[in-house]
């Protein structure tokens, strides 16, 4: 892959998403603190010979590991290391698939790497080098790991899951309770080795900034001004919030209350739910109830798609058809208007996922 990135003339941006990545990742290298923008303002604008005020820096939105773990990317030229991304997230992709067909015939495996990287917030994601496929891959590696009883997979999976916070804490959480509540020695040894891999994330994350347990909390305080989330997310708070006329804010309320009544419904209808619904429902639950989602954050809907495809069952493979189908037509037809389209095949597939198990049933 590497070989590929600095020969390959893959023709792909340089001005997109990954260059905060890339330009977050240079600067520690240079000793400058993950999340202080001042300096590193500063030491832009030194080296593009303007003044600091001329110089826009984007803060860094993701903890500090997933910096350090990619900070071999700084020592290439931009457009090599952007080229390196985009195979290693193509790779994660693929990875992802198989772990979560990993039961599956090897045609149907085929036919899972052709069709993941065609649903349209993955493409997207894809192409200007976005950061969800570490989490994917680890939500995939938990599915795979609590199917094989691997503590070592488990843990993997729950530090990859950190890597995305907004989504993947709530599923890294879920599976946390679900290890305890099995009361077994494997459920004992995933829960302890899943502690221990979020106490090296927390001592990895002081290489990137010495004062990140601070420093994060205020770079995503700033953050909010400047991401231009209230045009631009994507999500069920927001949309409510929008249409009584509240700001950003004043969606953070209602996610809170849409997130205890999603984990109340499943509670409710999956008291006894298989590993993979419990993930996939935790997944399409995040998406349904966080404020802060843009379209890309909805490529998570490979894993309730995954794991609803094992299912024999017509009535799901019509709802999986219209799930994958529905955001590239409505974007197709309505530009970023037709976002809101992927918020559908949100609680579309949140619904096949409760329900299922009774599909099933009834087909067998």
């Amino acid at each position: 892959m590497l070989v590929v990135a600095i020969y390959a003339p893959l023709p792909l941006p340089t001005d997109l998403d990954f260059r905060v990545l890339y330009q977050a990742d240079r600067l520690v290298l240079r000793g400058v603190p993950l999340y202080d923008r001042e300096a590193q303002t500063q030491i832009l604008a030194e080296e593009w010979g303007v003044s600091a005020d001329r110089v826009f820096v984007l803060s860094f939105p993701y903890p500090p590991w997933y910096a350090v773990v990619t900070l071999p990317l700084a020592l290439l030229p931009i457009a090599a290391a952007t080229r390196m991304w985009f195979l290693l997230n193509a790779a994660m992709l693929l990875i992802s698939a198989w772990l979560l067909g990993e039961q599956w015939s090897p045609y149907k495996k085929l036919a899972a790497f052709v069709v993941a990287p065609l649903f349209l917030p993955v493409l997207g994601a894809l192409y200007v080098g976005q950061y969800v496929f570490p989490t994917l891959l680890g939500i995939s590696l938990l599915i795979y790991a609590l199917r094989k009883q691997s503590v070592f997979l488990a843990a993997l999976g729950m530090a990859l899951a950190a890597f995305k916070p907004h989504i993947g804490l709530l599923v890294a959480l879920a599976v946390f309770v679900y290890l305890l509540l099995r009361r077994d020695d494997f459920g004992r040894r995933a829960a302890l080795a899943a502690g221990f891999a979020g106490f090296v994330l927390f001592i990895v994350g002081f290489i990137a900034d010495k004062a990140w347990p601070l420093s994060y909390l205020r770079s995503l305080m700033s953050f909010r001004g400047v991401s231009q989330c209230d045009n631009l997310c994507v999500s069920f708070p927001r949309l409510i919030a929008h249409i009584l006329g509240w700001k950003f804010g004043g969606s953070i309320g209602l996610a809170a209350i849409l997130l205890l009544a999603l984990i109340g419904l499943f509670v409710w209808m999956k008291r006894h739910p298989a590993p993979e619904e419990l993930i996939a429902s935790f997944v399409c639950i995040a998406l349904l109830a966080n404020p802060y989602l843009l379209n890309y954050d909805f490529a998570f809907l490979l894993i309730p798609m995954f794991v609803l495809a094992d299912k024999p069952n017509a009535k799901i493979w019509i709802g999986l058809s219209l799930a994958f189908f529905v955001p590239a037509l409505a974007l197709g037809m309505f530009a970023r208007a037709g976002n809101s389209s992927l918020l559908f095949s949100s609680v579309l597939l949140f619904v096949l996922t409760l329900i299922s198990s009774r599909l099933t049933i009834e087909k067998s």
